[in-house]
């Protein structure tokens, strides 16, 4: 092998080490556990749910599950091994991303181009590989753009394969639209051609080809358990995150649907921006030879991104192969020299394994704001565990009132024995009851409560902090029966309930020590059980909980400061508490 291509074989792997490793974490996603509980269903009874049955609050409501392949995929891989098992099959499914893009403008002497347009591309859409249906869509579409560039210098047959993966992605995520308009585009590009083109006649062929194709992927998409009402599923899912003003409240509690700018971290925000520009100056550098395709998709999906930061993702996958395809053009006019691609290609596999040792030692994610761990597990923290099984053991009274985000977690571990309040599943609940099921403070839990009479409320005071512990404490109606680093949970003071004392926050092992918890979770589990020790009117159990994280985390952040706030208020008179 010359040396040339050696360094090209090199850049390629470190693009794909670079790729494993932004992959192979604990999983985050709060919709996972919800998905895994419908495949496990889907599974069990052999028919996709068409109604839900996980809820008290929408008993029986219309659930157009358009994910159940995916469902049933997940359940089927964490059965044969576990959460390792899914992660895993993550890290396939991006490879098969990148394969798919890798090939698109691709030159043989200039595989830095490819290699870092790609890498830069998964820096942009890191904050969304979680084992969620839409990696499948990410897949899918790559494998859509593969075809269409490939008809668009062959010509061939083979662009009618798209019309199978939709008949998939269909069955798999409500994406499956965005395959449909991106073949929609490529036809109205084909017949815009003798515009930016004097002289030239439309290719007929193409156009028919590529309209037959569209007509069939969209026809390609009834076939689904749910017949029109899931292809049509989509539009509602529009209407559902579309603008802001049909948004509401509803987008203020879905994050991934606000704009980037503004819920983005800078990071993040300046890779989106920079890839942006990038693409756009190598349409511009290819001006007289670009297809108008290209500028369609790119026009398109930035205003897509520009709406929700959830489809900035989609608009790198798009923008990636616009800015290899059209600069790899433009360069062919005026080439580099073979030492420049050398050197180039040299700096991209170094770029690419930095990149990767950035990521490996956990700096990557905390740059751009978002919560990783290494793993083949799920992240520490995050679900409310020891709550559920102390539920399990237990058998406060229901229904059980708790956040959104705990839904999921609740579905996997508690049905059928508990019905769950709400989840993130939107095709559900919809724009209107989702926020209205949100126990934003006293006020609210009150009249939910006069509402649904709750029996037990879960709280995540980990990873959602806020007033309700404390009012729930101070409240003759309510008991605190459990309490660990992540959640507590409160039963309602029944008549008899002195044969169930109040939790004694200062028993012996209740918050067990933390010498074997490694130090990143440790120091996040002292500030939590601090926090919620002080809310509960324990300052002198948070004062010992805060010393013995300075003990081993001499650096915290105003670390004696609060050590003192503590002692102060715990020596200050009741009444001025």
């Amino acid at each position: 092998m010359s040396g040339r291509r050696l360094a090209a074989v090199a850049a390629w792997a470190a693009l794909f080490v670079l790729a494993a490793a932004l992959t192979l974490k604990d999983i985050g996603s709060l919709d996972y556990w919800w998905h895994l509980r419908a495949g496990q269903l889907i599974a069990e009874t052999g028919a996709v749910p068409s109604h839900d049955s996980f809820t008290y609050t929408v008993p029986g409501a219309r659930w157009i599950d358009i994910h159940w392949l995916h469902q049933l995929g997940l359940y089927a891989l964490y059965a044969a091994g576990g959460h390792a098992a899914v992660v895993l099959a993550q890290v396939v499914l991006v490879w098969a991303w990148l394969a798919a893009l890798a090939p698109i403008g691709w030159r043989p002497g200039r595989s830095w181009l490819s290699v870092g347009a790609l890498a830069l591309m998964l820096l942009v859409v890191a904050n969304r590989l979680e084992p969620r249906p839409e990696l499948s869509s990410f897949v899918l579409l790559a494998c859509v753009l593969y075809l269409l560039d490939r008809f668009e210098r062959l010509g061939d047959r083979s662009v009618y394969a798209i019309v199978p993966l939709q008949l998939l992605w269909a069955n798999v995520h409500g994406l499956f639209a965005v395959g449909i308009a991106v073949c929609g585009l490529q036809l109205m590009g084909e017949l815009m051609r003798p515009i930016g083109r004097a002289g030239e006649r439309p290719r007929m062929p193409r156009v028919w080809r590529l309209a037959a194709v569209t007509l069939l992927s969209a026809l390609a998409s009834l076939a689904n358990p749910n017949g029109i009402e899931g292809t049509l599923y989509p539009l509602a899912q529009l209407d559902m995150v579309g603008s802001a003003d049909r948004r509401g409240a509803f987008g203020l509690l879905i994050s991934e649907l606000q704009p980037p700018i503004g819920s983005l971290s800078p990071l993040s925000l300046g890779l989106f921006f920079g890839l942006a520009a990038l693409s756009l100056g190598a349409l511009a550098l290819n001006w007289r030879r670009v297809r108008e395709a290209d500028l369609l998709l790119w026009i398109a999906f930035l205003y897509l991104a520009l709406g929700a930061n959830r489809n900035v993702a989609l608009f790198g996958i798009v923008a990636a192969p616009i800015l290899v395809r059209n600069l790899n053009d433009a360069l062919d006019a005026r080439p580099l020299s073979a030492r420049a691609n050398a050197w180039a290609t040299t700096a991209a596999t170094v770029l690419a394994l930095l990149l990767t040792a950035d990521v490996m030692l956990g700096r990557f994610y905390d740059r751009i704001g978002v919560y990783r761990t290494a793993g083949l597990g799920v992240i520490e923290g995050y679900n409310p565990i020891g709550a559920a099984e102390w539920i399990l053991r237990a058998r406060p009274p229901g229904p059980l009132a708790h956040s959104m985000a705990d839904g999921g977690y609740l579905i996997w571990r508690l049905w059928p024995e508990y019905k769950v309040m709400s989840d993130g599943r939107l095709e559900v609940f919809g724009p209107q009851t989702l926020p209205a099921l949100i126990l934003r403070d006293p006020e609210t839990f009150s009249a939910l409560d006069a509402r649904y009479h709750f029996g037990s409320v879960l709280l995540n005071h980990r990873r959602e902090p806020s007033a309700l512990p404390v009012w729930l404490h101070a409240s003759p109606t309510w008991r605190l029966a459990y309490l660990d680093d992540v959640s507590v949970v409160f039963v309602r003071a029944e008549d008899d309930s002195a044969r169930e004392p109040e939790l004694d926050l200062g028993a012996p092992g209740l918050l067990p020590a933390l010498d074997d918890v490694p130090d990143p979770q440790a120091r996040e589990r002292f500030r939590a059980r601090t926090r919620l020790l002080i809310q509960l009117g324990r300052p002198d159990l948070a004062a010992q909980q805060w010393e013995r994280c300075l003990a081993r985390f001499p650096d915290e952040p105003r670390g004696q400061e609060m050590l003192a706030a503590m002692r102060a208020q715990q020596s200050s008179p009741p009444a001025m508490r």
